[in-house]
């Protein structure tokens, strides 16, 4: 029998394998399938009877029914007599229940704990019930009453089990003691871990106990005469329950992750004496709403990771704990020469209680939130056979004749399975998004129908991501693979299938479901239309233009000097002929492959020009404008995804630039003079003159952005306006030469404007 701790209780999430969603990923608008193809897929949905098996087939689950409602918050084990009579131990109130033939509960025991937590029965039909806080042990007989059998130093007993001389066993915490009681009920501490909780107790046929603690997660063998091994350490930090088959396999369940941190309570001495009817209300020992706060579904659905170890809340009766934080759990297969195998995992959840089967050596594993139940079969195949609707699955009892009893908590309730399959089950599938508004194909599946079996699907559509009365409402059923879809085209759709039997010993199999369709093509989206003038092109920087000839030449004359300035001012115009960079940034919602053509004029045109056709692969064009009169002008960019799409279903898109300038003019250099200035000695005595060159620099239609001088064919220099500033299509020369020779020099002046044109003049000085 396995119970839970419930300071470490937790919201427990079931993520199954990862999910496999076939919808192929092409780069058109072809036909797409949606295809469930496994467990994980087909477990997003809604299942009513129907079994999840991990190659991805869903069948008919085994018939389930609830017994009626047990008044309590938790049903934590559960026991049968030899008599077949069905004993349930429950926590707030902290008693035993009894399912009658009939399926009524009635209370059988009632104790003055807040809980039961395990349950063991002997020969004679006694039933010894462990509870908590104060870690004692009742004996209840075949009439029903029921006295403290044993009072252990202990608080918590998690787990009881009896050997064939009439012994108990009792795990406990928060020590990680286990008791040996004799048939008298005197204890004695058979073992002393040094861990805090033994979670879980089983016996082998050779009175072999095991034993899952935490938080080390370790299983401990301890012989008859309590000599103790360890069987296995895990990765985990909490081995949580066991199970062993008639073969001596054991198989044990992890519980691993951050539990909630909490002030456990201490629990007073207290004198042997008589205990009174009603709990006892001590200071600091775990209440009512202190239990119920800590194992409520609103507390347990913590997701934030804590910042740090210390990010503790305050729960709403002062006591400090840490948000729950489940990990990656397993279910170990050992056999007896103590070979160790992961046979099952899940993420985010805890394992809470395991079964085997003794018919067919099936693995029953119960998690948590919201409570399911998996069966892991000899091959170790794993199928979850029901999703329930209360948050956990506490204990799951094999009775007789294939018939298991699961216990829930949250709410408090407790379910027949029969060996038997249900007669209906539907599966109602999650709901798929195409992203666009689509129309639909056949869908179509396999499927295995044995006699007196039958599967029928359906489908609705919509388009909102939840299913409402703006859906369409569930079309006929499709009896044939691959019938057309008649749901009309949306955005989402959804298919529901609905297997049946008239044979409880047979069910029919789904697999691999597939709804084909055609999203609707969506128009190309083109962004940040752009033109711009290049600035810097390679092997050049403007404005800091230099000879590739390193040597001073000797000039014959003032004109020479001009002439070689002006063919250097040419060859680069020439080189760097003017250019606009058109770019643009462009997408296609469906992955479509786009083809683009680029056209222009000017602002008082209507009619647009050819400039670039059947534009691939590229998002920018430079555009040689050298015979584009100067003006304004826009470009527009015009996208189509006809590459992807035949002619009649392809779309197209256009953008327009902003208005940018065209201007191949070269600015104008004028009015050019030289004024010496200071005397004709320099500070060295040397001869010489400093002077002040003047002019205007002028453009029509853009700013001056550059000004450069050069004396006799020598470098360029950096010039600026007079007001230091440019900021005007026209600029005043003001070009101050601190120091020349007295001789005739040349000097050139060039004056760049903000589209890279550049004009030139010279004037001769000879002093």
């Amino acid at each position: 029998m396995k119970i839970l701790r419930p300071y470490t209780f937790v919201v427990i999430l079931v993520v199954l394998p990862f999910l496999a969603l076939n919808t192929h990923h092409t780069y058109a608008v072809t036909t797409k399938m949606w295809t469930s193809t496994d467990q994980a897929e087909i477990a997003k949905g809604k299942l009513q009877n129907i079994s999840v098996h991990s190659n991805g087939k869903f069948t008919l689950s085994p018939e389930k029914r609830r017994i009626n409602e047990v008044p309590a918050a938790y049903v934590w084990c559960l026991v049968a007599d030899d008599a077949d009579s069905l004993f349930a131990g429950t926590g707030n109130p902290g008693s035993i229940f009894r399912v009658r033939h009939d399926g009524n509960v009635v209370e059988y025991y009632k104790t003055p704990e807040l809980h039961v937590q395990a349950l063991a029965i002997d020969a004679a039909g006694n039933i010894f019930a462990g509870t908590l806080p104060h870690g004692r042990i009742y004996k209840i007989t075949s009439e029903g009453k029921g006295e403290v059998f044993c009072e252990l130093p202990d608080p918590y007993i998690w787990d009881m089990i009896s050997d064939k001389h009439g012994n108990l066993y009792a795990a406990t915490g928060d020590n990680g003691i286990i008791y040996k009681v004799s048939d008298r009920g005197i204890s004695s501490v058979f073992f002393d871990s040094q861990f805090s909780n033994i979670l879980d107790l089983v016996i082998d046929i050779d009175g072999n106990i095991y034993a899952a603690s935490e938080p080390e997660g370790l299983i401990y063998k301890i012989t008859p005469d309590g000599k103790a091994s360890v069987l296995y350490d895990a990765d985990e930090d909490e081995i949580h329950c066991l199970a062993i088959d008639r073969n001596g396999v054991l198989y044990a369940g992890t519980s691993s992750g951050t539990p909630p941190v909490l002030h456990a309570p201490t629990p007073p001495s207290l004198p042997e004496a008589m205990l009174p009817l009603l709990m006892e209300k001590f200071p600091g020992e775990p209440s009512d709403v202190w239990l119920d706060h800590i194992l409520s579904d609103k507390d347990l659905e913590a997701t934030d990771q804590p910042s740090t170890k210390d990010a503790y809340s305050e729960n709403g009766n002062g006591i400090k704990e840490r948000p729950v934080m489940p990990g990656m759990n397993s279910v170990y297969r050992i056999d007896k020469d103590g070979r160790v195998r992961e046979i099952f995992s899940v993420e985010d959840s805890f394992i809470l209680c395991l079964s085997v089967d003794d018919n067919n050596n099936d693995v029953l594993v119960g998690t948590g939130n919201r409570a399911k139940l998996f069966k892991i079969n000899s091959n170790e195949d794993a199928s979850l056979l029901y999703d329930f609707s209360e948050s956990q699955l506490l204990d799951i009892l094999s009775f007789k004749d294939g018939v298991k009893y699961m216990a829930t908590g949250n709410n408090a309730n407790i379910y027949q399975l029969s060996g038997a399959y249900s007669n209906e089950g539907t599966y109602e599938s999650a709901v798929h998004d195409t992203t666009y508004i689509s129309s639909w194909g056949c869908i179509s599946w396999k499927e295995k129908i044995p006699l007196q079996t039958n599967i029928l699907l359906s489908t609705r559509s919509g388009n909102n991501k939840e299913p409402d009365n703006t859906w369409s409402n569930w079309a006929r059923e499709y009896q044939q693979n691959g019938d057309k879809i008649q749901s009309p085209p949306a955005r989402f759709i959804q298919y529901r299938a609905t297997l049946t039997t008239n044979d409880s010993g047979a069910t029919p199999a789904l697999d691999n479901v597939s709804i084909a369709y055609l999203p609707q093509n969506q128009p190309p989206i083109i962004r940040n239309v752009e033109v711009a003038t290049p600035r810097h092109f390679p092997g050049d920087e403007l404005g800091n233009h230099k000879d590739t000839d390193t040597k001073k030449t000797a000039l014959s004359s003032p004109d020479d000097a001009y002439q070689r300035g002006i063919q250097r001012n040419v060859y680069e115009h020439v080189a760097h002929e003017p250019k606009k960079l058109i770019s643009w940034e462009a997408d296609d919602p469906n992955n479509d492959k786009l083809e683009f053509d680029l056209e222009y004029k000017s602002v008082d045109e209507n009619k647009w020009k050819e400039l670039k056709r059947n534009v691939k692969e590229e998002t920018e064009f430079y555009w040689n404008t050298n015979r584009i009169p100067d003006g304004y002008y826009q470009a527009k960019v015009i996208a189509c995804d006809d590459p992807d799409n035949p002619f009649e279903l392809a779309l197209r898109e256009e953008v327009e630039s902003d208005t940018f300038l065209i201007d191949n003019t070269r600015p104008v250099v004028s009015d050019l003079k030289t004024v010496i200035e200071g005397d004709s000695m320099d500070v060295h005595g040397r001869p010489g003159y400093s002077i002040i060159v003047s002019g205007i620099a002028k453009d029509e239609l853009c700013n001056i952005t550059d000004l450069q001088y050069s004396i006799d064919s020598g470098d360029w220099q950096t010039a600026f306006p007079e007001d230091k500033i440019f900021d005007s299509t026209e600029e005043i020369i003001f070009v101050k030469i601190p120091y020349i020779s007295p001789d005739e020099h040349t000097i050139v002046i060039n004056a760049i404007d903000y589209e890279g044109n550049i004009g030139s003049s010279r004037i001769v000085f000879n002093p």
